[in-house]
């Protein structure tokens, strides 16, 4: 019941802050369904080898799985790290949207969300660094790997993103540290 009439409220105070939260939450349902799609036709291609011809979006790693299943175990658990974490962020995006109050912006709870936030972003960025090493590590000793651009781009944005938000984070911290001195004053 406190949950309802605390949407409502912030829904009649700031509507901007609870529109976004709702596109972020679309964003997190839409990665949620592809990490797992992903996670539940990897677990079918080990009993059924002929789905990893199509494993998602037209992904074809069944030559990878004929030739060395460790190797396809790998890059599967490389690629579903990737997803998972995408889909964490955002989980952090969303708690971040919900515990944000702009009449008191600065508190610990959103401070800790963003921190973790920024080290997710980096976690994500370094994955993605990895994964595409491994691909083309595989690729020089003459697997047959096709082109993973979905699954394994924008490292450097990750990486940059978490910086930023590490560099946020900190700005929060000192917010809520004058904050909480400007309420001991009054």
């Amino acid at each position: 019941m406190n949950t309802q009439n605390n949407w409502k409220e912030k829904w009649v105070n700031q509507p901007t802050l609870m529109l976004t939260t709702v596109i972020i939450w679309s964003v997190f349902i839409g990665l949620c369904i592809k990490a797992g799609t992903l996670t539940f036709v990897a677990i079918m291609s080990f009993f059924n080898a002929p789905v990893a011809q199509d494993l998602y979006e037209g992904l074809n790693l069944y030559n990878l799985m004929q030739e060395n299943p460790w190797y396809y175990v790998g890059l599967i658990s490389l690629m579903l790290g990737v997803a998972c974490s995408k889909a964490y962020l955002f989980y952090l995006m969303i708690r971040i949207f919900m515990s944000i109050d702009l009449q008191h912006p600065f508190n610990a709870k959103v401070g800790n969300y963003l921190s973790q936030m920024g080290s997710t972003a980096l976690q994500i960025g370094f994955l993605i660094i990895i994964t595409s090493s491994s691909i083309k590590w595989l690729i020089k000793r003459g697997f047959d790997i096709p082109a993973m651009t979905g699954f394994v781009g924008g490292a450097m944005e990750f990486i940059f993103m978490g910086i930023l938000i590490f560099a946020i984070a900190q700005v929060f911290k000192r917010g809520i540290e004058i904050q909480s001195e400007n309420e001991l004053t009054v």
